[in-house]
């Protein structure tokens, strides 16, 4: 039998009060987009449409515009000093706190064709030397005003490692933008271990997305999986990138009030998670810490799970290390989840994926995935340290 849900309903009809197994910790659901482009690179609309949209039409609490530094057009375009320094007063312009948040960011478009050795008849600014690296793309954002980008094209700043290194000192953040499962995305989680307290979330989607009639089989949750499995961190997102100026809410992030320094606070920490539709509310919790964090464990990990759905919800399933361990269908508006992992090796990752029944115009459900929780075991801590 399904529990009735303890999250508790606040002023705002997409805020929650966090108050799960008696916690002392308040959080307050706040919705926004981390990914979003305008008429400054290959998007439509200005950016007083993007950040009015936003606050106005998808009624978002925060909303990242992410512009590319450089792309493609016709003639090729970058993005120049003074449309980043427009860029980020527009955003302080837009930011009343506890009312709506804007965040100035850009999209760090790194292309294989920097490098030099792309191989015969193939174009190449060559700016790097060696073979082409396949890093995709990584969305990098301020919490307040920085005098420049770091470049993708920069020597300073050319591979995620230097990227992070740079980004720290501003006390901004960096996410991986649509995960790829194919070679094109092979160096996309190439970056060393010190790097995960900067480039601290990515991009989660469906592994199958339909759109146009066709299934279009996108691997972004096993993509995402795989770098977990072999010992990476990092929490989940979501992000329209939308090129039509049309945010929509796709990350949910746990905050104490909404200003931007707590969002930042929350997203560094991962107390933050993806929908793909529906602002489906969750909480995951193992041992009473909360999703995105570590836990040291004392015999087995209890998961608990609430989740306040806008339509009925036809699965909540618990995630360990890549393979679903615990499943219940409540086929209702609200479930509670509350099992003890008893096969616990000693050191796993978890998640949280719901997928409700009702679906977007495209016919893809509704889904949430929770920011991981790692847990080891005191054992296996004490003998790690």
């Amino acid at each position: 039998m399904v529990a009735a849900s303890k999250l508790i309903l606040l002023a705002g009809a997409t805020s929650v009060l966090v108050t799960l197994c008696g916690c002392a910790q308040r959080y307050q659901i706040v919705w926004g987009d981390m990914h979003g482009h305008t008429n400054l690179s290959d998007g439509k609309g200005s950016l007083d449409d993007y950040f009015r949209h936003a606050r106005d039409v998808a009624k978002l609490d925060f909303v990242i515009v992410t512009d590319h530094d450089f792309g493609n057009g016709k003639p090729t375009w970058r993005m120049p000093q003074e449309t980043w320094t427009f860029t980020q007063n527009k955003a302080d312009e837009y930011t009343t706190n506890d009312h709506f948040v804007a965040i100035a960011g850009y999209e760090w478009t790194s292309q294989p064709k920097y490098w030099t050795e792309v191989g015969a008849n193939l174009r190449s600014e060559r700016l790097f030397p060696g073979p082409p690296r396949f890093f995709n793309h990584k969305n990098v954002y301020f919490p307040s005003p920085v005098p420049h980008l770091f470049s993708s094209k920069d020597t300073a700043y050319h591979t995620p490692d230097l990227l992070a290194d740079a980004v720290r000192k501003t006390g901004g953040l960096i996410h991986n933008a649509h995960p790829d499962p194919k070679p094109t995305g092979r160096d996309q989680f190439d970056y060393a271990p010190s790097a995960y307290d900067v480039i601290a979330n990515t991009e989660m989607w469906a592994d199958v997305i339909q759109f146009g009639g066709t299934n279009h089989p996108t691997r972004g949750e096993q993509t995402v999986r795989a770098f977990l499995d072999r010992g990476g961190r990092t929490g989940f997102v979501g992000g329209t990138d939308t090129h039509e100026g049309k945010p929509a809410a796709r990350t949910a992030v746990l905050v104490r009030r909404l200003t931007r320094a707590a969002i930042f606070d929350a997203l560094r920490h991962r107390r933050n998670y993806a929908v793909n539709h529906a602002r489906i509310e969750l909480d995951f919790r193992i041992n009473g810490h909360i999703m995105g964090g570590e836990v040291e464990v004392k015999g087995c990990p209890r998961i608990v799970v609430e989740v306040i759905g806008t339509a009925p919800i036809e699965e909540v399933a618990v995630v360990r290390d890549g393979a679903v361990i615990h499943a219940i269908n409540p086929r209702k508006t609200q479930a509670r989840l509350n099992c003890v992992d008893r096969n616990f090796g000693g050191s796993s990752y978890y998640y949280i994926r719901v997928t409700q029944s009702d679906k977007d115009k495209h016919g893809n459900k509704s889904c949430a995935w929770s920011s991981p929780i790692w847990a080891r075991s005191v054992s296996s801590a004490a003998q790690h340290d």
